[in-house]
């Protein structure tokens, strides 16, 4: 799909489908904001549940060549709506939709590639296909032109991501994994796999901290509830401010400092269900060496940064 639609109850702008958008929060370092607690102690892992969603096989032909961004967002279309992009509405990509729930049909001017319990199902161009729940659709064409519908009662909901050629004239240069960490991660040019989890955290409870690793990028969107997210310094120094994510935003990948761990924690009365989507290469990356930083994503674009 394409990454510039709209979304049912908030209005933003995506890249991949053509559903709804991401909303990225910039994760540099920034003052401690007001009114955010500092974060408190977690009991990492306690009752937490981890559903696989999806595993998709990317091959390296398929993926565009560097500079390249990667995104992801929770994406959502209303029954009965119905939403198109012409050709070259994106820069060259490859995007996936795994519907969480609802239904939708796809027609595409390129080929469709979808994933369903039955197996792998190639959609040559110009055909309808109905995509349901647990099911993937793989845009291996999207460039191409699309028409999405929800031909169900209820609302679609999907968590969506694409990795995008930010080279000229595309404009989208900045996502949830940025240039830089896509050049260093070593993923270019390798076939990929993409794991898609859902993540429940019972009340008051945490992720076990861990330290973000740029040859297997994790990159989060909140499904429910209110994430708060924190990095945790080595040697027990006081961690930064939690900065809460709400329903819709995805928390996208950094790397920290040497020592320095990141801890997504739950601090409402509520489960917090959390979207996972993790790159790997089939075989093991061997990061690059840190190039010079990019510019950020322009003003114009649509997700929201948010500092630590």
């Amino acid at each position: 799909m394409v990454r510039y639609g709209f979304r049912v109850l908030i209005v933003l702008t995506l890249l991949m489908s053509t559903m709804s958008t991401p909303t990225s929060r910039a994760q540099e370092a920034s003052p401690i904001p007001t009114e955010v607690e500092i974060a408190p102690p977690i009991s990492p892992g306690t009752d937490i549940t981890t559903e696989t969603l999806a595993e998709i096989r990317l091959p390296a032909a398929v993926i565009p060549q560097s500079p390249a961004i990667v995104d992801v967002w929770l994406a959502t279309l209303a029954p009965g709506q119905e939403i198109g992009f012409e050709t070259g509405a994106s820069p060259p990509s490859i995007v996936a939709d795994v519907v969480l729930s609802g239904e939708f049909t796809v027609l595409s001017e390129g080929r469709l590639q979808v994933l369903r319990a039955a197996g792998r199902e190639d959609v040559p161009a110009n055909t309808v296909v109905s995509i349901h729940p647990d099911e993937t659709v793989i845009y291996v064409d999207n460039q191409a032109e699309q028409t999405f519908r929800n031909s169900g009662r209820g609302t679609l909901t999907a968590i969506s991501f694409g990795i995008f050629s930010a080279a000229p004239p595309s404009t989208f240069t900045e996502g949830a994994v940025s240039q830089e960490d896509w050049e260093r991660s070593g993923l270019a040019g390798q076939d990929l796999t993409a794991r898609v989890e859902r993540l429940t955290l019972p009340p008051q409870a945490g992720l076990p901290a861990f330290s973000p690793d740029v040859r297997t990028p994790r990159i989060f969107v909140v499904a429910e509830g209110v994430a708060q997210r924190a990095v945790i310094p080595p040697d027990g120094a006081t961690p930064t401010a939690a900065v809460p994510f709400d329903r819709g935003e995805s928390i996208r990948f950094q790397t920290l400092e040497n020592g320095e761990q990141l801890q997504l924690h739950n601090n409402e009365d509520q489960p917090l269900v959390l979207l996972q989507v993790t790159l790997s290469a089939n075989q093991t990356a061997k990061p690059v060496d840190e190039p010079r930083r990019l510019p950020k994503w322009p003003v114009s674009t649509p997700s929201t940064v948010h500092g630590d």
